[in-house]
């Protein structure tokens, strides 16, 4: 059975060795604000940490991967 975190602006998903993380927040098409750039920083650096993460799948929800990031202002 797959372990599921959610997170506003992050979903991680483990299935066997395979860690999914899935950008969400397809109304700006996944734009990286500082928030989901964290959240993305932290869980990989828990997956290079955690042995039975083998590999993993960065995707993103809706129909766009990721548009960039968003301003600073």
């Amino acid at each position: 059975m797959a372990e599921t975190a959610v997170q506003a602006e992050l979903l991680a998903e483990q299935e066997g060795a395979v860690l999914t993380l899935t950008l969400n927040r397809p109304k700006v098409l996944n734009a990286l604000s500082h928030g989901l750039m964290e959240s993305l920083t932290s869980s990989l650096k828990k997956a290079e940490r955690d042995a039975s993460v083998r590999a993993v799948l960065l995707t993103g929800a809706g129909r766009a991967f990721c548009a960039g990031a968003t301003s600073t202002t």
